[in-house]
């Protein structure tokens, strides 16, 4: 599991070339707006390329090399996965944008039109500031929310913390728009192998989590039979007697340990499944950025800290841009873990990457 991650095992720099590699590698990468130490996706890619440049994935969008969707929940994926999500783009998406067609109907067109005629647009374009003062802001908001959902509209890029919507068949490749949409079993078949193959190891509930997939585990259960049968895929039964697991055709249990010592973003995709998280790992897994103060255990933003094979504690973080400074609020070693010279040591070098991914000059212990 953990080494299918392609967890970086010391410090590096990476190319923007890298970070569409690392999204292809991993299948799909949660985006997430709090921004306490840096972007989610942003310290995901990093723990697995190094540091990179800042504006690589807006860079990326923009060429249509990678595109913004629903996977997990709202994820970089690359672009040539674009047919797999048609069929939900085309039942609305994961609608949440009220009943903006219904009240405001004329609102498509026009956004639509101002895209056309404009290029690519943020919501504060359409905010009833602007000039001309013709937008009701909420509504269009949500009318670009809608566009996007049924893909008439995709990210291209970003200003500042602002996506920016342009029309498809000007930021996607032609030979993928055109692309037959598969049917569901085909669409099934391609997630499922996806999955498996960027996780190492996974249950079927897993794999239903990794997509946030509908039907649950009795739906996809045939399709994964189907890809055993052909020998795509294999089950293979756990000594602690919990659900099998589901690995790659062939693929073998044995190999190098894992050496990296990362700081992991609280929405990494090694901890998406927490029950297995906690099976496997032996790592409760907590986000308890929602939850009010007094309830918090172990704090606001808090990063598990992963050392070679395990979740060896939790740091508390936070950077201080107007100092410079990676703040460590607390870090929490896990049940078991004892303090040595050599965890101190990986704690150091997984900050100071950190550190220098978000621009920071120094850190505070």
């Amino acid at each position: 599991m953990v080494t299918a991650q392609g967890y970086a095992g010391r410090r590096r720099s990476g190319t923007t070339r890298d970070v569409e590699a690392a999204v292809r590698r991993l299948s799909c990468v949660q985006l997430d707006s709090i921004s306490t130490v840096e972007r989610s996706h942003r310290i995901a890619l990093a723990t697995r390329v190094g540091s990179y440049p800042r504006d690589a994935v807006s860079r990326l969008l923009g060429r249509g090399r990678i595109f913004v969707y629903w996977a997990h929940e709202a994820c970089l994926l690359p672009v040539e996965d674009w047919p797999l999500f048609v069929a939900g783009m085309r039942d609305g998406g994961r609608r949440w944008y009220g009943e903006v067609e219904r009240t405001h109907p004329h609102l498509a067109d026009e956004i639509l039109t101002e895209i056309r005629e404009r290029g690519p647009l943020g919501s504060r374009h359409f905010e009833g500031s602007t000039e001309g003062g013709m937008w009701n802001w909420k509504p269009a908001k949500a009318m670009l929310e809608r566009l996007w959902n049924r893909g008439e509209l995709v990210v291209s890029g970003r200003q500042g913390f602002q996506r920016l919507y342009d029309l498809p068949e000007r930021v996607l490749p032609r030979d993928v728009l055109e692309s037959p949409v598969p049917d569901r079993d085909e669409r099934l078949r391609a997630l499922v192998l996806k999955a498996v193959v960027a996780r190492g190891a996974l249950t079927e509930a897993g794999i239903v989590e990794h997509w946030r997939l509908k039907g649950g585990v009795r739906g996809l259960s045939p399709v994964v039979d189907r890809l055993v049968d052909e020998e795509q895929l294999e089950r293979v039964r756990v000594e602690d007697g919990g659900a099998p697991v589901v690995i790659r055709g062939g693929a073998s249990l044995d190999g190098v340990a894992p050496t990296a010592a990362v700081l992991l973003s609280p929405f990494d995709n090694l901890l998406w499944d927490r029950q297995f998280a906690r099976r496997v790992l032996e790592f409760d897994h907590l986000i308890e950025v929602y939850k009010p103060a007094p309830e918090r255990r172990y704090g606001y933003y808090v990063l598990p800290f992963l050392w070679r094979d395990r979740i060896v504690g939790r740091a508390d973080l936070k950077s201080d841009r107007a100092s410079g400074t990676l703040v460590v609020k607390a870090f929490h070693r896990e049940t078991g873990v004892r303090r040595s010279g050599a965890l101190d040591d990986a704690l150091d070098r997984a900050l100071d990457r950190l550190r220098a991914l978000a621009g920071l000059e120094h850190v505070r212990r």
